[in-house]
């Protein structure tokens, strides 16, 4: 964890500003234990009682460094060099009236192999910083032999319902990945984030107003997975794996194999995941019409399973000091399925059947690969820089269906002609994007910031329908449910951004532009639609810190979501003959203005006052045909949807060896508008309380604990009863902690289970979905390679003896 820990201040350091020719007000000389001089070294000036960052500067040439314009305090000096151990100076007093001349510093070599390498700290795992919440993810037992998507639903504030993401009841939620915009939706999104091992990830940042850098698009927020970044120099890498045990038993497995240079760096992976699912779903259905109400009972049983594999492939140039230009080629492909067998008890014979018997495979073959290439280049020493990056996607996808329906008289036996019928989906879908970021320090705590961006998404969606002549046998297509759907979005955007420091004030103010052009066809009927709309989306930061032990923080931020491909898309796409998905073209983006209020005290309690208000909030629902009992899932929009959230974040080491997370989330829900043309309102509170814990014992034993609780609230048109869940995992760490094993238990009260009720318009329905959550998992997680750490050449040094080892 140390080295993770330079790295970042690696970073930081070198966008800081360096001190040049003004008097210093502390310097000194870096040089090794043969007297050689360290050139261009990282310096860190830290606060004594704290050792938060106050300034950073880098060695020059002669291995010399110079701190200007500090304040009268205690400080202490941290130094990272590549090749030597980290080195922590002593207490350092200014009075601020002259110049303070610290002795020269030693450093010491570190030596070659990993296993001399101890780490006797730990990052928290869960921290509260700017109202944001960052979960590091890497090395914790509940990680272990999960995925992403896992991961998802045991962040504080967050919860997933049917693939929905919510920040604190906000939907609307948009997914990064090492700071790019996934601009996938449903079960593409789904995908990935199942493919992706945790393995792969360091920390996961629940972003509530993210920077102006960032696309506005996420009215719910975003939510950032930062990927793995090579922390070894020379050879290192893992082998990975792991097993799952609940209704069916899924593996998964990986390694990865890197090499950092003093020049070039090469890091490559590969992951394999197979997982199977069982899903129960019981509805009931109660529909009256011409007067007479008949209920309808229905039972679905379904396995889902899935194979799904991921690969990494890239190098890092640094051509200079200034220049390096990075290329990768990562992605994913796999194979989903959906097996369902479904009954439903009509509770009448108004159709001409009492039961429906369905059985369906749904298979998905899917590629994903994608493609970037980035350069970056420093101007000087003083922060300034310009940084490039590019990606390009092409998707591949086939949701592919099978129908098989049976309609039954109340002996089973067939009443009518079974209805069987097949669809075919394919989907291409290709993304690409270009990102010119500039940005520089200057002197006085102010920093600039400004860039540029083109995104492109183009998607066609080929969907075919064909009936089965039951006496032939030959599958004839069906010119009302056939359709290629055409969808095309760019968006260009600009952004500048600044913050300033002054004295116990911190400002950030920045704007970011989008304009956006939408175009839409379908071929089968020649209908689509053109748009087009720019907006400004500001964001305003006010930082006060009134002492080392309060901080306050007040924002501002405007953002957008906006309908998705898969929402614009007004053909009907079949779940089953009693249900269906349609798409609305009409929808408009819904914006958010979100304002909030922190307060810190110390490092250990935060709360937050939030409110936002929503125009055009989207609100999915659905729409019953009483007559065939049939209904169709689409969305519309709401005239608005304010939500208030009020979260207590609390941090304590209880004992050096015990750490306990709270976070706690209350949210109000107040939305009105109106669907199929009649006023709608939703009223709704709910409270959701996440707690995380770990103990540590000797010899590597440690014991994470993971709880979750989401009181009842109303999702929509859905009121949902209170869901919960408890996770245990045991970690060893073994040969130098090169080997770590996990057993972990998740939800092991099996609350996650989803109880429904909706009573809307003409719905009137029960639900119970339970899945396959309650699990027994063990993770198994090698760390390989030597360090090849190449000693300093140093020239015309005095003959052994006399200064040499």
């Amino acid at each position: 964890m140390k080295l993770s820990k330079n790295l970042i201040l690696f970073i930081f350091l070198l966008a800081a500003t360096y001190a040049l020719h003004s008097q210093c007000s502390l310097k000194g000389k870096l040089t090794d234990t043969l007297q050689s001089v360290i050139p261009y070294t990282p310096i860190g000036l830290l606060n004594y009682s704290d050792s938060s960052i106050v300034k950073g500067v880098m060695s020059d040439g002669d291995g010399n460094y110079c701190f200007e314009a500090i304040k009268k305090g205690s400080y202490r000096l941290k130094i990272s060099a590549m090749g030597f151990n980290m080195y922590y100076s002593g207490k350092i007093e200014y009075d601020s009236t002259g110049t303070v001349s610290v002795p020269v510093i030693n450093l010491h070599p570190t030596g070659i192999n990993l296993n001399e390498i101890s780490v006797s700290g730990q990052k928290k795992t869960v921290e509260f910083k700017n109202g944001n919440i960052i979960v590091n993810v890497e090395g914790t037992a509940l990680a272990m032999g999960n995925t992403a998507y896992d991961l998802l639903s045991r962040l504080p504030g967050v919860t997933v319902s049917d693939g929905n993401i919510s920040i604190q009841g906000k939907s609307g939620v948009k997914i990064l990945i090492d700071g790019k915009l996934q601009q996938l939706s449903g079960q593409q999104l789904i995908n990935v984030l199942k493919s992706m091992n945790a393995s792969r990830i360091e920390k996961i940042e629940v972003l509530k107003k993210p920077p102006v850098k960032y696309d506005a698009a996420g009215t719910g927020g975003m939510i950032n997975i930062k990927t793995n970044k090579l922390k070894l120099v020379g050879i290192s890498g893992n082998i990975f794996g792991s097993y799952s045990q609940g209704f069916y038993g899924n593996p998964s497995g990986g390694f990865s194999l890197n090499y950092k240079g003093r020049k070039m760096n090469f890091f490559s992976g590969f992951t394999a995941t197979k997982e199977w699912l069982r899903v129960n779903e019981d509805f009931k259905n109660s529909v009256n019409y011409n007067g007479t109400r008949s209920t309808l009972q229905s039972k679905y049983i379904t396995k889902q399973h899935h194979h799904s594999e991921t690969y990494d492939l890239g190098a890092d140039w640094f051509i200079n000091r200034s220049n390096s230009v990075s290329v990768k080629m990562n992605g994913a492909f796999g194979m989903g399925n959906v097996d369902n067998v479904a009954t439903t008890a009509m509770g009448d014979n108004s159709l001409g059947y009492q039961n429906l018997k369905l059985i369906s495979q749904k298979p998905n073959p899917w590629i994903y690969p994608e493609f970037n290439i980035n350069a970056e280049h420093l101007f000087d020493t003083l922060g300034t820089a310009l940084r490039f990056s590019a990606d390009y996607k092409p998707y591949w996808d086939i949701y592919a269906a099978n129908f098989d329906n049976h309609f039954l008289d109340a002996n089973n036996n067939d009443a009518t002609t079974p209805a069987i019928f097949k669809t075919s989906n394919t989907l291409y879908f290709t993304t690409g994007s270009a990102i010119l970021d500039f940005e520089k320090e200057f002197k006085k705590e102010f920093k600039l910031e400004a860039g540029i961006k083109h995104s492109y998404q183009k998607m066609i969606s080929d969907y075919n329908l064909q009936n089965q002549n039951y006496t032939t046998g030959e599958y004839i297509t069906d010119s009302n449910y056939t359709n290629v759907f055409n969808y095309k979005q760019n968006i260009s955007a600009g952004y500048i951004n600044i913050n300033k420091q002054y004295k116990k004030v911190s400002l950030q103010a920045g704007v970011r532009a989008e304009n956006t052009v939408i175009n839409t066809i379908s071929k089968s009927n020649g209908l689509g639609f053109n748009r087009q709309y720019f907006n400004l989306f500001p964001l305003v930061t006010v930082d006060y810190k009134k002492s080392d032990n309060h901080a306050f923080s007040l924002s501002y931020n405007k953002r957008v979501n906006r309908p998705d491909y898969n929402s614009f898309n007004p053909f009907v796409i079949f779940i089953s003959t009693l249900a269906s998905n349609k798409g609305n073209p009409f929808l408009k983006p819904e914006y958010s203005h979100d304002f909030g209020l922190t307060h810190s005290y110390k490092t250990w309690l935060s709360n937050s006052i939030n409110f936002s208000r929503i125009y055009n909030n989207f609100m999915a629902y659905n729409i019953q045909n009483d007559s065939s009992k049939s209904y169709v899932n689409t969305t519309a929009n709401l005239k608005y949807a304010d939500v208030y959230s009020y979260s207590l974040f609390i941090q304590r080491d209880l004992f050096k060896w015990w750490s306990v997370n709270l976070n706690v989330t209350v949210f109000h829900i107040n939305a009105k508008g109106s669907i199929n043309n009649l006023p709608y309102a939703i009223s709704t509170v709910a409270v959701n309380p996440n707690l995380f814990s770990r103990i540590t014992f000797s010899k590597g034993y440690s014991i994470e604990l993971n709880a979750f609780y989401l009181s009842p609230f109303l999702e929509g048109i859905y009121h949902t009863k209170a869901r919960s869940y408890i996770n245990v995992a045991f970690k060893k760490t073994l040969l130098g902690d090169k080997l770590s094993v996990a057993l972990a238990f998740n939800d092991i009260c099996y609350g996650l289970i989803r109880n429904t009720i909706v009573n809307y318009q003409n719905l009137h329905m029960t639900g119970r979905q339970t899945y396959d959550t309650r699990r027994i998992n063990i993770s198994v997680n090698y760390n390989f390679g030597k360090l090849k750490v190449e000693q300093r050449r140093v020239k015309d040094i005095e003959p052994k003896g006399k200064g040499g080892k």
